[in-house]
């Protein structure tokens, strides 16, 4: 009898310690608010030409190595008269969330700048924030720019340590 009152005493030793971890709640983990977004970024940014007649829009320009010759008349690779440019910006952040319009981090910076004979001209600087992201993660900025097909254009996005720049060869060859 001696010998099982040992033997239940040891086991109780041993198991007392490893049944008292189990039973320790964890520690709770930071809270995080509801509906508020984490980090942001640029996902996608397209330039697309606004086709007069037909009132459509072109293709995505970026990357395009085309260079746009009077296309305000409808000249060359547009094959219609274009004289304003779409930009749509494509975000991704936390799905069904909403960013704050006041963090540095959460505010998305555009400029626009054409190369013109007189020198670079600032078409467009502008901050965006509070982007709502649905189930998808993503929100969409867009904006559009007109008289942009004679000179360079150069459009510039970031966001957080995410950023995107595009340039377009437009160009006009007869007197404005």
């Amino acid at each position: 009898m001696n010998r099982t009152i040992a033997a239940l005493v040891t086991a109780l030793a041993l198991t007392g310690p490893a049944m008292a971890q189990k039973a320790r709640p964890k520690a709770a983990e930071p809270a995080k608010e509801e509906g508020v977004s984490g980090p942001i970024g640029l996902k996608d940014m397209k330039i697309q030409l606004f086709l007069e007649k037909s009132g459509t829009l072109s293709e995505n320009l970026v990357g395009t190595k085309k260079a746009f010759v009077n296309t305000v008349l409808g000249e060359g690779e547009a094959g219609e008269p274009a004289d304003a440019v779409l930009i749509t910006l494509v975000f991704e952040g936390t799905k069904n969330s909403r960013a704050s319009d006041k963090l540095a981090r959460d505010l998305a910076q555009v400029k626009v700048t054409q190369a013109t004979k007189a020198g670079t001209r600032i078409v467009l600087n502008r901050v965006y924030g509070g982007f709502i992201f649905g189930d998808t993660g993503l929100a969409h900025k867009a904006l559009i720019i007109d008289n942009a097909t004679c000179d360079p254009l150069e459009v510039e996005a970031k966001i957080g340590k995410t950023r995107k720049l595009a340039k377009i060869d437009f160009s006009c060859t007869f007197k404005k």
